[in-house]
C-alpha cells in the first residue's frame, strides 16, 4: 500500500471525527432528556406522596387498636400523618400522656404507613394540571420521548460502530505524514501498523458510516423539531392514553403481576398467561400492561367473554389477538358488531395494526363475502348481515370477535342462530361487552353457553346470589373483567351530580295531564321539555346554565336523551352552540364524522345525542361534561353513555349531570335504580346491570296518580305518539332488546 498524502489523511480523519461528533452530541442530548423525564417524574411523585401524607388523618396511626393517645397528639398540633413524620421518639415523649412505648409505636406506625403510600402511589395528572411548571415540563419530556422513539438506540449503535475505530486509528493514520525523512527510518512493523490504521478508516468511510450518521442525526432533528411545551400540552389535552402508556413503559406502574392478584384467576391459568409469548410485530400501537395481559388471556383461553368496563380498550385487545394470529400465519378473521360502530372498527384496525380489512355490508355483501373467503383478512360485518350470508360454505374462521355481545339474548332469534354457526366455525372466539348482565345472570350463562357449553351446564344452578363466589371461580377461565379504577390509575376524577329542579307551574299542569294519559310511563319523563316556552322549563333552564359554565371553563359538552323530541328541543335552545345531533337515523359514517369535527370545535360546543345511538361504540374524549336529560331505564345505558367520555385518553376531569324533577316519577325511578344497581355485583364485579322494567314503571305511575288523587275514571286513551319514539321504547322493553333502534337504522341503510 502506498503512503497517502497528508491532505488525504487529514480530510478522511476530519470527516470521520465530524460524523462521530454529530452522533455523540445527539446521543448526549437524548441521554439528558431520558434523565430529565425521570427527574420530573420523581419530583411529581414526591410531591404527590407528600400531598397524600398531608391528607391522611392522625387517627390512621391507631387503626390496629395500638392504644395511641390521638387526643394528646392533636393537642400538641399533630393532625396528619405528614405532621408526625421526621419526628423522633423524644419529640413524642415530650407530649403529655405519651410514654416510651407509645412514642416508639407512633414512629414505627408512621414509617410503615409512609412506606405503604409510597409503594402504592400512582401519579395522576390531567389536562387541568398543565399550568403547573413541573407537570408541563414532565409532559413536554414525555412528548419528546414519544416523538423521538427508538432513534436513540440506532444512534448509539452507529456511534459504537465507528467511535472506537476512529479513536484507535486516527492518531496512527495521522502519524503517516511525519516531517522530513523520518518515515523511512521507521520499522516495517510500525509502517504497516500506521498504514493498516489508515486502511481501516478508509473502509469505515466506504461502509457508509458518514452517510448513515448524517441520516440518523437528520432524522433525529426532524423528529424533535416540533417538540415544545405548547405542542406537548395540546397533544396531552387531546389524548392522554399514549402519554400514560409511555409512563408505564418507563416506570413500570400497573405491572401485570399486581393486576393478577385482584382478578381471582386460577394459578394454572395465570401461569399459562405469564408464559405465553405475544407477537406484536403487526401492531402499531403500544399495549398497556393490562391490555397485554388481556390479549394473552384471549389467546390462551381461546373462547372467552371479555367484560372489561367501557373505555379500557377491548377493541385494542381484540386487534392485538388477531395481529398475533396473523403473524403466525392465520388468515381469516371476522368481527360482528352493531352497524353504528362498523366504521370505528375499520379505523381502529387501520390505526393500530398492519391488518387488512374488508367491510361486508349493504347490497353487495355477497360479492364482498366471496372476496373475503378467497383472500382473507378481517371481515367487519353486522348482526343483521350475518343472517343474510350463506355461512354453509364459509371456510374455517381463525378468530371470531363479537362486539356488544349482550345484543344476543334470544336463543330463537335469527341473529343468535347465525352467530352460533359462525362460532362453531371459529377456532378462537371472543365475545366483548362492558355490560354482560343486562337483566339477569342467566343471560350471562347463555353467552357463556355459546362459548363453552359444558361450562354453562355446570353454572346454570349457581345463579343464586349466595353462590356468587363459586360462580365467579367457575367462570374465570372464560370470563375476564377489569374496571377503570383498578387499571387506569391515571384517570382524572369523575364527578357525578344529581341536579334536582322544582317544576314550574306550567310543568306541574302538564305533569298532571301526563299522569291522566295511558301513556303516562313515557309522557311523565318528558314533561319538562314539552312546555312551549323555554323559560317555563326547569330542566332546560338548568341545562343551559351548565353549558354556559362549561364554556367558561373551556370544556365541551355532550347531552344525552332517549327521546327525539327532547333532542330537537335541546338543540334549538342551544342555538349556535349545538355543534351536531346524533340519532339512530344518522348513518354510522356520519356519526364518526361529527365526532371527528367536534374534536376541532371551539370550547362550549355541544353534541346532542340519542343515548342509545351515541352511547355505544363512539369515543368522545374531547368532551368532558355529560348531561343526561332524564332518568334511563337501565343504569348500564347511562354507564355506556358516560363511558364515551370517561375512558382511557380523557385528559380532564369528567363532570356528569343528571337532570331530575323533584316530586315526580324521577324520584321513584332514581330510588329503584339505586336499590337495584348492585343486585348482581357479586357475579360481575362492579358493573351496574339491572333494568327498570315496564311493570316497575307502571307501579311508579300508579303511586304518583294516587299521590295526586287521579283515579281510573280520569284516564284518557291518548295515542299521540311522536315519530314512533314510544313504539320504539315499548318494543325495547317488551323484547328486552336494546338494539332495536340500531336495527331500524341498519335496515334503513339498505341491508
Amino acid at each position: 500500500m502506498g503512503r497517502p498524502d497528508k491532505n488525504t489523511v487529514q480530510s478522511l480523519v476530519r470527516e470521520l471525527k465530524a460524523a462521530d461528533k454529530k452522533l455523540s452530541e445527539a446521543a448526549v442530548e437524548i441521554a439528558r432528556h431520558k434523565k430529565d423525564v425521570r427527574l420530573y417524574y420523581s419530583e411529581l411523585c414526591k410531591r404527590g406522596v407528600e400531598k397524600s401524607l398531608s391528607e391522611v388523618p392522625i387517627e390512621s396511626l391507631n387503626t390496629d387498636s395500638d392504644g395511641i393517645n390521638i387526643t394528646a397528639l392533636k393537642g400538641a398540633g399533630y393532625n396528619t400523618l405528614k405532621d408526625v413524620l421526621g419526628k423522633t421518639q423524644d419529640d413524642f415523649k415530650s407530649v403529655p400522656g405519651i410514654g416510651d412505648v407509645m412514642a416508639e409505636k407512633i414512629v414505627n406506625n408512621a414509617s410503615e404507613s409512609k412506606s405503604k403510600i409510597e409503594k402504592n402511589f400512582t401519579l395522576r395528572i390531567s389536562g387541568d394540571d398543565t399550568s403547573d411548571p413541573a407537570v408541563e415540563g414532565f409532559i413536554t419530556e414525555l412528548f419528546y420521548q414519544m416523538k423521538v422513539g427508538n432513534i436513540g438506540d440506532d444512534i448509539e449503535a452507529q456511534k459504537s460502530v465507528g467511535q472506537y475505530q476512529i479513536l484507535e486509528n486516527a492518531p496512527k493514520a495521522e502519524a503517516i505524514n511525519v516531517a522530513g525523512i523520518k518515515w523511512f527510518f521507521y520499522s516495517d512493523k510500525t509502517k504497516n501498523e500506521r498504514l493498516q490504521a489508515y486502511d481501516t478508516l478508509v473502509k469505515l468511510k466506504e461502509s457508509g458510516y458518514i452517510e448513515r450518521a448524517d441520516d440518523l442525526v437528520s432524522t433525529y432533528n426532524n423528529l424533535k423539531a416540533d417538540v415544545n411545551s405548547a405542542n406537548a400540552v395540546a397533544s396531552f389535552k387531546t389524548n392522554t392514553a399514549p402519554f400514560f402508556a409511555l409512563i408505564e413503559s418507563l416506570f413500570g406502574k400497573n405491572a401485570v403481576k399486581d393486576e393478577e392478584q385482584v382478578m381471582g384467576l386460577p394459578e394454572d391459568v395465570i401461569k399459562a398467561i405469564e408464559e405465553f409469548k405475544l407477537d406484536t410485530s403487526l401492531m402499531i400501537a403500544t399495549l398497556r400492561p393490562y391490555q397485554d395481559f388481556g390479549t394473552r388471556y384471549i389467546l390462551c383461553q381461546q373462547r372467552v367473554l371479555l367484560g372489561d368496563e367501557m373505555g379500557l380498550g377491548k377493541t385494542m385487545q381484540a386487534i392485538a389477538a388477531m395481529a398475533h394470529l396473523t403473524a403466525g400465519g392465520l388468515t381469516h378473521f371476522v368481527v360482528v358488531c352493531p352497524v353504528s360502530v362498523m366504521v370505528n372498527w375499520g379505523r381502529e384496525i387501520e390505526k393500530h395494526s398492519k391488518l387488512k380489512t374488508i367491510t361486508v355490508h349493504g347490497d353487495n355483501r355477497n360479492s364482498l363475502f366471496e372476496e373475503f373467503k378467497e383472500k382473507g383478512g378481517v371481515m367487519i360485518t353486522t348482526y343483521e348481515t350475518i343472517v343474510r350470508l350463506e355461512l354453509e360454505n364459509c371456510p374455517k374462521i381463525n378468530m371470531l370477535t363479537v362486539d356488544e355481545a349482550h345484543y344476543v339474548k334470544n336463543p330463537s332469534a335469527q341473529r343468535t342462530q347465525a352467530l352460533r354457526k359462525l362460532a362453531a366455525l371459529s377456532d378462537y372466539c371472543l365475545f366483548m361487552t362492558g355490560t354482560p348482565l343486562e337483566n339477569r345472570v342467566d343471560e350471562m350463562v347463555f353467552l357463556i353457553s355459546m362459548l363453552r357449553e359444558t361450562l354453562s351446564t355446570e353454572i346454570r344452578g349457581m345463579i343464586d346470589v349466595s353462590k356468587a363466589p363459586e360462580f365467579r371461580e367457575k367462570i374465570s377461565p372464560v370470563y375476564l373483567r377489569r374496571v377503570r379504577e383498578d387499571v387506569l390509575k391515571e384517570l382524572p376524577e369523575k364527578l357525578e351530580s344529581e341536579e334536582w329542579v322544582d317544576m314550574t307551574a306550567k310543568e306541574l299542569a302538564l305533569y298532571a295531564k301526563a299522569l291522566m294519559s295511558k301513556n303516562a310511563s313515557f309522557k311523565t319523563r318528558k314533561v319538562s321539555y314539552d312546555v312551549e316556552d323555554i323559560a317555563d322549563s326547569s330542566k332546560l333552564t338548568r341545562l343551559l346554565e351548565i353549558c354556559a359554565e362549561a364554556k367558561a371553563d373551556g370544556r365541551k359538552i355532550i347531552v344525552f336523551s332517549f327521546f327525539r323530541s327532547i333532542i330537537e328541543k335541546v338543540s334549538q335552545a342551544l342555538g349556535e352552540d349545538c355543534f351536531g345531533i346524533i340519532t339512530g337515523s344518522v348513518p354510522s359514517e356520519e356519526r364518526q364524522k361529527i365526532i371527528d369535527e367536534f374534536a376541532k370545535a371551539p370550547d362550549g360546543s355541544v353534541i346532542v345525542s340519542q343515548i342509545i345511538a351515541g352511547g355505544v361504540g363512539l369515543n368522545i374524549q374531547c368532551a368532558s361534561v355529560v348531561i343526561i336529560c332524564e332518568p334511563q331505564w337501565k343504569p348500564s345505558t347511562e354507564n355506556q353513555a358516560i363511558s364515551r367520555c370517561y375512558r382511557m385518553g380523557q385528559p380532564r376531569s369528567v363532570l356528569v349531570y343528571r337532570l331530575l324533577s323533584a316530586h315526580s316519577v324521577d324520584e321513584d325511578i332514581m330510588e329503584i335504580l339505586r336499590e337495584k344497581s348492585n343486585v348482581f355485583d357479586n357475579f360481575a364485579d362492579e358493573s351496574q346491570i339491572d333494568e327498570v322494567n315496564k311493570k316497575l314503571m307502571e307501579e311508579i305511575v300508579e303511586k304518583e296518580r294516587a299521590r295526586l288523587g287521579i283515579t281510573e275514571a280520569d284516564l284518557v286513551d291518548d295515542d299521540d305518539k311522536e315519530d314512533g319514539e314510544y313504539d320504539d321504547q315499548e318494543e325495547d322493553i317488551a323484547k328486552e332488546e336494546i338494539s332495536s333502534i340500531i336495527d331500524i337504522s341498519e335496515n334503513k341503510e339498505g341491508d
